[in-house]
Formats: structure tokens, sequence, C-alpha cells
């Protein structure tokens, strides 16, 4: 396919974080355009333009600046994370500037479970909620892309990735213990961010997209997760467990920490089955063979030496 007639998509906050994972995997694919909205200055991301990525350096609260970058792009992929509401309006002034370009489809930045309005975790309400009801009832063609949590992670505190950090989520595999909510045994997803670079990629070649797109790496639970750990590091672990009930008593009491409450009601989600969805894309490509749980823990702890 020559250049010319390659569709251009565009990937809103590409530069780091999963949005980057999504760009390399659209690369990799070698069908498209790729065009990065991004808050730096293209000169400091010569690794993605030396790709041919196309960098453009954008204010989210001009729009007549992004009616114009969208003008001829098919898709737009958000990957905008914040921890405040600043995401919120930025996803809706993209969005009006993707109508008025006539951009085929949109999805928002999402990249977690399965939830709606009344999910436990308060920040997916407030800043996640408003955006897919705005793109809804603007009748554009969209997709949310859930990928469980982030595989990544569980290298933590090593990294598994340039653009993801380390984040201890539940189980810290250095120190072989665990922190767990509910009985261990809700079954949750999980994804590895390079696969959901190659799902996504795969997506964008689908006539139609449906509102959920599921993409799962492993479909598993903390106890056969600290089972896999006990395995692979050759001790036992330290488990702890709170039931839930109790969690969301000690969550009501968080005022301050804005991530470690999240975290938590992350993990009452995941008793409360929001993190356990349909692999739809999976089933829809399954060419694509994403890393399983169990190697991804092979991979970080077999040789871990601390």
């Amino acid at each position: 396919m020559d250049v010319e007639s390659r569709k251009v998509i565009v990937i809103a906050g590409g530069t780091g974080g999963i949005g980057r994972h999504i760009v390399d995997g659209i690369v990799a694919a070698k069908k498209y355009t790729v065009k990065v909205f991004s808050r730096q200055d293209p000169s400091s991301l010569v690794d993605m333009t030396v790709k041919g990525v196309i960098v453009v350096k954008v204010d989210y609260s001009d729009r007549d600046l992004l009616v114009k970058e969208l003008q001829g792009v098919h898709t737009v992929i958000v990957t905008l994370i914040s921890l405040d509401d600043s995401c919120v309006q930025a996803q809706i002034n993209l969005l009006n500037a993707a109508l008025k370009a006539k951009v085929k489809r949109i999805a928002p930045s999402e990249w977690t479970g399965q939830h709606d309005e009344n999910t436990v975790i308060e920040l997916y309400r407030r800043l996640k909620v408003p955006v897919r009801e705005k793109i809804k009832a603007a009748g554009i063609e969209y997709t949310v892309f859930m990928i469980g949590l982030l595989m990544d992670y569980f290298a933590s505190p090593q990294t598994a990735s340039k653009s993801i950090g380390s984040l201890v989520i539940g189980v810290d595999f250095s120190k072989c213990v665990a922190s767990i909510t509910g009985s261990g045994d809700e079954p949750f997803c999980l994804t590895r961010a390079d696969d959901v670079g190659k799902f996504v990629a795969a997506a964008l070649e689908l006539d139609k997209w449906n509102e959920n797109s599921g993409i799962v790496g492993s479909r598993t639970t903390w106890n056969e997760i600290i089972k896999l750990g006990e395995k692979i590091r050759g001790t036992k672990f330290h488990v702890q467990y709170t039931c839930a009930d109790e969690a969301a008593r000690l969550i009501d009491t968080m005022t301050d920490n804005v991530l470690e409450k999240l975290i938590q009601q992350v993990y009452l989600g995941i008793v409360r089955g929001e993190f356990d969805f349909e692999a739809t894309l999976n089933n829809i490509c399954p060419e694509i063979k994403p890393t399983t749980i169990e190697q991804f823990l092979m991979e970080s702890w077999a040789d871990y030496k601390g």
C-alpha cells in the first residue's frame, strides 16, 4: 500500500504510557500513516519521527487547531491519562473537532475494565463516564478498548517497559508478599502493553467497531498469580486478605492520596467483577497470541537475584 492511500490514524497522547505501545503496534503493522498529538515539541521525540510517525504539538483547548490537524483523519485513538478533570474537556474538545473534521471513528481514553456509571472507581465515574456519554450522544462510531490490568506492572519494582512505570499492584514478587481484597478467587483479566498495541492495530482493519472491544492476555485470579509467584520464586508468599466490606470502609477514609485510593478501588472493582469481560478482540483476531501471565512472570522473575 503506497503512503498516499494509507488511512491516517491519530493517537492523542501517544508519546508515553499505553499510548506509546499503541503507536508502536500500529507502526509495526506498516499499513497506516500514524500521527501523534502531543504537548511536547516534535524535536524532542526523534525516536518516534525517525520511524515515520508525524508528531504534532497541540493545545487541546485550541479547537481550530484540532479541527485543522484532524482533516483527512480516519480514526482517533485517545490515550490521555490524568488524575484530574483536565482530560475530560480535552477529550470533549477532540470529539467536537473530530465531528467537524468528519473523522470516521474514535476510541476514548478508557483502557481498563468493564465499567459503567455505577462503578466503584470514583475517578472513572468522574473522568470517563461523561466522555463516553458525549460520544454516544454524538452518534460517531466508537469502541471502548477493555484491557483489564496492565500485566507490565507485575514486573514491579522492575520495569517491563520504558513507557510504563513501576507500580506494585496486589503482589510484590520481589518481597514475596501480597495484599489482596476479597477471597482472591475472583476472576479478572490482564494484558501486556505490547499486546494491546498489536490488538489495536488489528482492530483498525475491522470495517465496523463494536461498542466494547475486549483484549485479554490472561483471565486469572489473585490466588492463581500467587501460586505462580511461589513456584517461580521458590518460596511461600505471605498473603494478607481484606474482605470487601472492610476495604470499602477503608477507602472512605482516604482523602489525600488520590493514586492509592484509585488502586484500592480497583481492587474492590475486581471483587465486583468489573475487570472480568469477554475477550472479543482475541476471538476476532486469533492470529495474535498474547503473552500469558505465566509467561510474563517467568520472563520477569525466573532469574531475579534480589
